[in-house]
């Protein structure tokens, strides 16, 4: 649809000044480094981003290296989710304008730039979750056309639709364990516009679950199977059933759960008012009880997107004011769509009425000019907030001109002698890895995380810096200011400044 393309265009316009331009540091740097080279990611493996990211860099090779080119794929996942966002908005309003606005008005939010900028799977989670909204409305839209009564007739269109979302869905799974809780909203959208669905035609209902299993088994197949072949990258080696779990589960963050209700329904209103403005969030929420009410009147497919949005947006926004632990803002990406598509409907709606009032004047009350002017007016108003965001979000981002981790990696790398041992920890491990197996430079440096710790038997740094002493290898440290502390009781410690404002490294004397 043209407002699905013009956000597209849009969007990746103002995202593409503004991408990290070399490695990052944390997880960006990993995700920049696991998928090129086929490796196994942190918890929960997020096979479906590892290969698509290692699609993307031979891709993308024209452009730039190749962190630049799995931070571009961001940018294009979050433009692409922007552009579903505003083809669902005109397919349930069929009006352009509101549609780009919804469209428009999301990619502007501070959260969804911040993962258009840099390597991180949540912008595949919100790109394939557009997607699947955007299937899921038009099979409805289908089946209300050729089965209005819901009896759960056989329909070809409706057919492919829904087994291409069934698909996507897998995908997700592969992706990312956020689609776990996607899932309600979707049977309460398949049980409103076809209640007879499972009855009337539980084959083909075996059908789309037999492509979500299948082809989740096989995205995740993957981990062990490369896990075997002893990647440059190996998050807990994942080859028995019982690390296979641990990864897949994602046991590792057990207990980081907290109380989501804690500072009440306004710390919520604070997060989505803060990412859209209060203005946008306050017209989203009047969309959705306007469509409500018309959902009540006509049911179909208007009763079913407002299931489906609202059992998306409750429990993934409870999860994430749950879930403490890295960057948490990332979770609230579908829920802000969400929220973006309402608004976009709800300017479908005062478009709709402006058009009805303008029309009973009649041609011969109001000039055509002037018809036309109200309309450019409407077109205006309608853009102007979300226009005026994203602008304003273009000119805080500096993502564009960081180039910090390459500074601090070349800093790093002129520091150590021939054959050291570095022990570090994640946030710095990463750009490490990037250093080591994507731009092939010092490979007689050996890096040490506290993931390898555990993997390769140490459990504690002095363990591990007990092994590589008696090999004779110098030894380096980044960790945080707290070991560092209590190292320092243990070693003599010599310490090299890398540059401004990030860790230094230690040396441990002989």
């Amino acid at each position: 649809m043209v407002s699905g393309i013009g956000t597209f265009i849009v969007a990746l316009v103002l995202y593409i000044p503004t991408v990290m331009p070399t490695v990052g540091f944390w997880d960006t740097a990993e995700f920049q480094t696991v998928g090129p080279v086929l490796g196994i990611a942190h918890p929960t493996g997020f096979p479906s981003y590892v290969l698509l990211t290692w699609a993307a860099n031979i891709l993308l090779s024209p452009f730039g290296e190749t962190a630049y080119r799995i931070n571009l794929f961001s940018a294009l996942l979050v433009a692409g989710a922007a552009a579903l966002v505003a083809a669902t908005v005109q397919r349930l309003s069929g009006r352009a304008i509101p549609a780009i606005a919804a469209g428009l008005l999301f990619a502007g939010a501070p959260i969804a730039w911040w993962e258009a900028e840099r390597a991180d799977p949540h912008a595949l989670h919100v790109f394939l979750a557009a997607l699947l909204l955007y299937l899921l409305v038009a099979w409805a839209q289908r089946v209300h056309e050729v089965d209005p009564r819901g009896e759960a007739r056989p329909d070809q269109t409706a057919d492919r639709l829904l087994l291409a979302a069934s698909a996507v869905y897998a995908v997700a799974l592969g992706n990312h364990a956020l689609t776990v809780l996607l899932a309600p909203g979707i049977l309460l959208l398949l049980l409103a516009v076809q209640p007879r669905l499972f009855v009337r035609r539980p084959r083909f209902v075996a059908a789309c679950a037999g492509v979500i299993v299948l082809l989740t088994v096989l995205l995740y197949a993957y981990i062990p199977i490369r896990a075997s072949m002893n990647p440059p990258l190996d998050y807990a080696r994942p080859t028995t059933p019982a690390r296979f779990a641990y990864l897949v589960l994602g046991l590792q963050f057990r207990g980081l759960l907290q109380n989501p209700f804690a500072g009440g329904p306004g710390a919520i209103v604070d997060i989505f008012t803060a990412q859209l403005g209060a203005a946008a969030l306050v017209i989203g929420l009047a969309g959705l009880v306007a469509w409500i009410a018309g959902a009540v009147r006509t049911r179909g497919p208007r009763l079913a997107f407002v299931l489906l949005t609202v059992a998306w947006l409750v429990p993934v926004t409870i999860f994430a004011r749950a879930y403490n632990d890295g960057f948490p803002d990332r979770y609230y990406l579908v829920p802000l769509a969400v929220v973006a598509l309402w608004a976009g409907l709800a300017g479908s709606l005062a478009w709709d009425a402006a058009a009805a009032f303008l029309e009973r004047l009649g041609s011969r009350a109001v000039p055509r000019a002037l018809r036309l002017a109200a309309i450019a007016l409407a077109a205006a108003l309608v853009l102007v907030l979300p226009v005026q965001r994203a602008l304003a979000g273009q000119a805080q981002q500096t993502a564009g001109t960081d180039n910090s981790g390459a500074r601090w990696l070349n800093a790093v790398y002129a520091i150590l002698p021939r054959d050291a041992v570095v022990i570090s920890w994640w946030s710095y491990s990463t750009p490490l890895w990037y250093g080591r197996w994507i731009e092939g430079r010092r490979p007689d440096v050996t890096i040490v995380d506290d993931r390898n710790l555990l993997d390769d038997g140490y459990e504690t740094v002095p363990n591990a810096v007990a092994h590589f002493q008696a090999l004779h290898r110098p030894i380096f440290l980044i960790r945080q200011p707290a070991d560092i502390a209590a190292l320092s009781t243990r070693y003599h410690l010599v310490q090299f400044d890398t540059i401004a404002g990030y860790s230094p490294i230690w040396e441990i004397a002989p």
